[in-house]
């Protein structure tokens, strides 16, 4: 009896759809951002494409390739390096009506009445009170009610989203942003689309755990992966066969999900 042949486990889809599904996976931390901070569709774009013409640029030296790669005419790609060349990109961005809110809430506490006169009215809806009880139930501005019973309360940024940027090394700490990321970056490609997927490796382990003893667990881990690598690297000395290779780690709090 002719037997039947057994069907794929898996679905399987073109490459270059593949492709675009590694892309798509890997813009999560910055979508993931863009909502937590409120920053609308426009300026995520902007920041793409400043992000693209930066590499672009990096790696490549003329016009005409980069405008290949970005599938524009080089007109377009010389409007576009004017206006990177120019500066202040980051600025000069879109902001949405949440954004709005905590910003001016950065400069001075305000009443209800006092941003909605700073805010665009909409005849759909309470715009206004809708950006501020949002922001209220992410916790990122507060109500701080007023001693004299006859005056409104007063919103307020809540005090550990205010002075996250008056660090004196913060071109620093994004400069090491920017290798840990490469670090990823690197992995992933590695991974999921060279020839050889077994030469990158990464590993997630969520667990549970007390604050105090993660601290603790988090200077012996730091501690022990020093070490090694420099054992790794003195086993090395004078062997041509050595390569260059790039671990990143990372620890967090996870969100809890309800």
């Amino acid at each position: 009896m002719k037997q039947k042949s057994q069907e794929p486990l898996f679905e399987e889809i073109p490459y270059p759809e593949y492709v675009l599904r590694i892309l798509f996976a890997s813009f999560y931390p910055a979508v993931k951002m863009a909502v937590e901070f409120n920053y609308p569709l426009d300026t995520v774009k902007d920041m793409m494409t400043l992000a693209l013409w930066r590499e672009a640029k990096r790696k490549h030296s003329t016009i005409n390739l980069i405008s290949l790669i970005f599938g524009k005419s080089t007109r377009t790609v010389k409007a576009l390096s004017a206006r990177f060349n120019k500066g202040g990109f980051f600025a000069d961005t879109e902001t949405n009506l949440m954004r709005r809110v905590e910003d001016l809430l950065r400069d001075e506490p305000m009443t209800f009445n006092e941003l909605a006169s700073h805010l665009p009215h909409s005849n759909e809806f309470d715009s206004t009170q809708l950006a501020v009880e949002a922001l209220v139930k992410q916790n990122r501005i507060e109500l701080k009610e007023s001693d004299c019973r006859r005056k409104p309360g007063k919103y307020q940024v809540v005090e550990k989203h205010h002075d996250l940027a008056h660090f004196d090394d913060w071109e620093s700490r994004i400069d090491g942003l920017y290798e840990h990321l490469e670090s990823v970056t690197e992995t992933i490609r590695t991974r999921f689309l060279s020839e050889h997927p077994e030469d990158a490796a990464a590993r997630t382990f969520t667990f549970r755990a007390k604050p105090e003893d993660v601290d603790a667990f988090k200077e012996e881990l730091w501690q022990f992966l020093r070490t090694k690598m420099n054992e790794l690297e003195e086993q090395s000395r004078d062997d041509d066969t050595a390569r260059t290779f790039s671990f990143y780690s990372g620890l967090s709090g996870k969100e809890e999900t309800k």
